[in-house]
This record gives C-alpha cells, sequence and structure tokens, in this order.
C-alpha cells in the first residue's frame, strides 16, 4: 500500500472531474491536520487532533459560500474509512480535507442543488528538524501582499496564490518562513502560520481582520494562553515595534508551536513559557493522546 492515499467521494482514486469548480474556481474549502494512534487496553485507537475545530471552521466556509455539506454523519465516516486505511501502512500522519462545490458548467453562476466534491488525503507527517524547536527559525519579510476580502477572510479557501506566490520569494534553506506584512508595514502573518510575540509575561498577536487566516493552533494557543502567560493582548503589531518583544513563536496545525530566533536583523530568544508552551503541544504518552484526539 502506497502512503500517500486519496479517496474522493468516498472511493479510493486519485483523480477528479475537469469540471470540478474547485478546480476551475477554487470554489471550495480545505483543512490540513494531525493524526496519531495509540494503544488502550490492548486496543488501538486512532483520532484526529483538533477534529471538532477543524470541521466547525471548514463548514462555516461552506455555509458562507452556499456549498451544499455531506452530513457530519459522512464526512465522518469517510474520514475513518482512509485513516484506518492509513494505519496499515503508518501509525500517524497528515490528514487534508477539500470540499468543493463539485462539477458544474462554464461561469461563476452556480446551481442550487449540487453535490459537493469531498476530498481526503492521507499523508505522512512532515519531518523537521529538532533543532528548530530548540534553537529557533529564521524568516523573513515577504514583498508579496495579502489580498484583503471582508467575507472570506479567516478561512482556508482554495484560491492561495498569495501565499505560492510569496513563497518563491526565496530559496535559501536557511529561511524557514516568509512575514506578510500590509501597506503599513504592519505584520500579518506568516505564508503557512500565524504569528506571536512575546513582550515579559504577555503575549500578543495581529488580529485576523481583513485578510489572512484564523488558524485552529491559533485559537488554541490563544485559549490555553492562560497557563503560560499573566495577559493576552490582540493588536496591530507594526514592523517597527518588534524591537520591544523578546520572544517570538509561530503556529499551524502541523508544527503545533515553533520558535524564531531571527526574523530579518532582529534577534529573539526563548525562554521557560514558550518552551513551556512548546512542551504543552507534544504529547508525551497515550494518555495525552486521548485528551488530544477525537478518536475514531
Amino acid at each position: 500500500m502506497k502512503k500517500n492515499l486519496s479517496l474522493i467521494n468516498g472511493k479510493f482514486k486519485d483523480s477528479i472531474s475537469v469540471y470540478d469548480r474547485g478546480l476551475s474556481y477554487g470554489d471550495g474549502f480545505f483543512e490540513t491536520m494531525l493524526w496519531d494512534s495509540f494503544e488502550n487496553n490492548n486496543k488501538v485507537n486512532i483520532g484526529v487532533e483538533f477534529w471538532l475545530r477543524h470541521l466547525r471552521r471548514i463548514k462555516a466556509g461552506c455555509k458562507l459560500m452556499q456549498i451544499n455539506l455531506p452530513s457530519d454523519d459522512k464526512i465522518i465516516e469517510e474520514r475513518n474509512l482512509i485513516l484506518k486505511a492509513s494505519f496499515k501502512e503508518q501509525k500517524s500522519g497528515l490528514l487534508k480535507m477539500i470540499i468543493t462545490r463539485g462539477i458544474g458548467g462554464r461561469g461563476y453562476k452556480f446551481e442550487k442543488n449540487m453535490t459537493p466534491t469531498t476530498i481526503f488525503l492521507s499523508l505522512p507527517k512532515p519531518k523537521y528538524e529538532k533543532e528548530y524547536f530548540k534553537s529557533g527559525v529564521v524568516v523573513k519579510i515577504c514583498k508579496t501582499q495579502l489580498s484583503k476580502n471582508t467575507n472570506l477572510f479567516g478561512y482556508k479557501h482554495l484560491n492561495r496564490l498569495d501565499s505560492v506566490l510569496a513563497r518563491s520569494e526565496w530559496e535559501d534553506n536557511k529561511i524557514f518562513e516568509g512575514i506578510f506584512l500590509d501597506s503599513r508595514k504592519n505584520i500579518l502573518e506568516g505564508t503557512m502560520t500565524n504569528i506571536f510575540f512575546v513582550h515579559k509575561k504577555t503575549l500578543i498577536t495581529p488580529p485576523i481582520i481583513d485578510s489572512g487566516i484564523n488558524g485552529v493552533m491559533r485559537q488554541v494557543v490563544l485559549d490555553n494562553a492562560k497557563f503560560f502567560f499573566d495577559k493576552v493582548v490582540i493588536q496591530k503589531i507594526n514592523l517597527r515595534d518588534i524591537e520591544k518583544f523578546e520572544q517570538m513563536f509561530l503556529t499551524n496545525s502541523v508544527l503545533k508551536v515553533i520558535p524564531v530566533s531571527r526574523f530579518e536583523k532582529k534577534k529573539f530568544i526563548k525562554k521557560k513559557n514558550v518552551k513551556d508552551l512548546i512542551n504543552f503541544f507534544n504529547c508525551k504518552n497515550d494518555r495525552e493522546k486521548s485528551e488530544r484526539l477525537n478518536l475514531i
């Protein structure tokens, strides 16, 4: 069995119609998450991290765009089908869920009764250097700017050309991530991450107002910040403000929390509160996994 598996509308295959609106117009949404497994009382358990948060966000996006959604039971049935098949080959990995409006004719207008296309991809978990999480990563400013959209901001829709263009700006493997700024040099997010800064015991992150993605891991960090920081502030952060911050880290559902050692010329350190936050999201045993996963 191949380590990469794809399930489309409940069937194991790897191709969709050329008339699918997800291909033609980016008419759909996606979520990327991690799945894992562990044993409990001689029973193997498989689950997806923060599944309900990912499901809620993709459903909210589809509702906004009037995309007909399969039932929750149908989505979970297909999710479980690909995870059980994946488990035969590997014990953990990456799960991507894509929902498009489905197959339609030419033109932007859509029929109200269209059948959506539901895609699940199971892929090996990306491997990152352990040193990244100890010493931190290097990030740079991107020249590319994020498109503004007061309707679609916050969601992971299929139009990711801003990030594709921004990611093409560097080839240096020493640079881990690129950071988007707006026209006033306010820091927005990374090409694949959300951004946090720390000043003493205060956690600061930019707001998601009219561009960018409200990442699931961003939400989880904000919900749990009280255990590691005295105060949380969501505010605009201008590029000139970063000199007053001692720590910086990035988040997404695959990386969890990764510290930044340098942003352009500004250097950062990693203190105990961020170290503890990183460790909080690294499950050390099966009990912690069971608390983190929505089991199937």
